[in-house]
């Protein structure tokens, strides 16, 4: 088992060297050939590719070792708590005359030396806890991926056929009730033609104005003598001379 961890170590110390080496092949690209940069680019990403196929191996006791560095995390983070609050206690004792100029400075820099490692260390292990994480989450994907097996195709759900005797009986019915309906139609029709015709006979029997005396009856007197007729201003017959008695204007 303590090869296995020993194994593990030296492919992570390896991996970490590629991946170096790679970022700074990345920052001197502009300064060569691309030909000279693939070329080199692509050894150590084959090499980046062995390295990792061959920790794949080792997905179960990578996991096991993320527990172990959750459990030194909290440790270190518990230890930098514990730096800072020897700080402040240094700095308060300086303050009300405890130690002297020389003291104070010496036992502060010491502090701060423990707490810088303390910090340095915390966030090479927080990286390393990181890239160890992705690498058995990409792999956990990867075994997901090859145990699917490809989902048997769902059958279209049919809509079930209207059953042809069905519509057979309603066109029967429409065969029946059409005539009918069709009949009633042109009687309705003649009825309201017919009430139309009446009403235009009325309105145009209202409209005709009563018919007026003839004018020729109006304003015309009968001769008494001759017959003939005079215009009712007429005091004398225009025919025979004879004296209108009948004449309006002679009463």
């Amino acid at each position: 088992m303590e090869d296995k961890w020993q194994e593990l170590r030296q492919l992570e110390i390896q991996r970490s060297d590629i991946t170096t080496k790679l970022a700074k092949i990345e920052e001197k690209k502009e300064m060569v050939s691309n030909e000279v940069y693939k070329k080199v680019k692509g050894e150590y990403e084959e090499k980046l590719k062995s390295i990792d196929a061959d920790m794949s191996e080792h997905v179960d006791l990578i996991k096991e070792e993320l527990v172990n560095i959750q459990d030194e995390e909290t440790k270190m983070q518990s230890g930098e708590k514990d730096i800072n609050l020897q700080i402040e206690e240094i700095e308060l004792r300086y303050t009300i005359g405890e130690y002297d100029e020389e003291s104070y400075t010496g036992q502060k820099e010491e502090k701060k030396e423990a707490l810088d490692t303390t910090r340095t260390n915390l966030e090479n292990l927080r990286q390393r806890k990181k890239w160890l994480e992705d690498f058995v989450q990409i792999k956990d994907i990867e075994e997901t991926i090859v145990a699917e097996t490809p989902a048997e195709p769902v059958a279209a759900e049919q809509t079930p056929e209207q059953p042809a005797a069905e519509i057979e009986i309603e066109e029967h019915i429409l065969e029946e009730t059409l005539p009918e309906q069709t009949t009633k139609l042109d009687e309705l029709l003649v009825e309201e033609e017919a009430v139309k015709q009446e009403v235009t006979e009325e309105v145009k029997t209202e409209e005709k104005p009563p018919a007026q005396p003839s004018a020729e009856n109006e304003k015309n007197a009968p001769c008494p003598k001759c017959g003939h007729l005079n215009t009712l201003d007429s005091w004398y017959c225009e025919k025979c001379g004879a004296e209108i008695l009948d004449s309006p204007l002679s009463k």
